[in-house]
């Protein structure tokens, strides 16, 4: 018997594979759509408290590919790592939650991005609601230094 989670994956990747991510496709024209953007992007929040002797907080990052990305959360009693499908709006990068990559069920929709990164002067800020801290806050980000800036 398959275990639940393995088996709640295998079937979010059959979705995918057949039925794509939920409404988020390609650019339609084919292009690498996150060319000029950097690959990686961490943050690290915390809530000011304590717990058991450690700092509650979350460790965040985010790996892009050409057109989809790894979303990643690790903190204490708070993980996900979600894959979301990516597009461009001027000059913002949208994260469109496809599947948590452990096949745990999330509750994120797929119609609304689940993150948005902006860029300001020659910094990168992210807003998401997977950001537990709040949700609704802009946060700097940290990004990879060899990254190709945007033009």
């Amino acid at each position: 018997m398959l275990n639940p989670f393995k088996k709640n994956l295998l079937i979010q990747v059959l979705n995918l594979t057949f039925l794509g991510c939920g409404n988020q496709t390609p650019n339609s024209l084919g292009e690498n759509i996150i060319s000029n953007w950097p690959r990686k992007y961490n943050l690290s929040t915390s809530r000011n408290e304590i717990m058991n002797g450690m700092i509650v907080g979350t460790d965040y990052q985010i790996n892009t590919t050409d057109d989809s990305c790894l979303f990643i959360g690790d903190g204490i009693q708070y993980a996900f790592e979600a894959k979301c499908a990516l597009k461009t709006n001027n000059d913002t990068l949208l994260g469109y939650f496809c599947y948590d990559a452990r096949g745990i069920e999330q509750y994120w929709s797929q119609e609304q991005p689940l993150f948005k990164i902006f860029r300001k002067d020659t910094n990168y800020y992210i807003i998401s609601s997977a950001i537990l801290e709040d949700t609704t806050k802009t946060y700097l980000l940290k990004h990879t230094p060899e990254s190709k800036k945007i033009q």
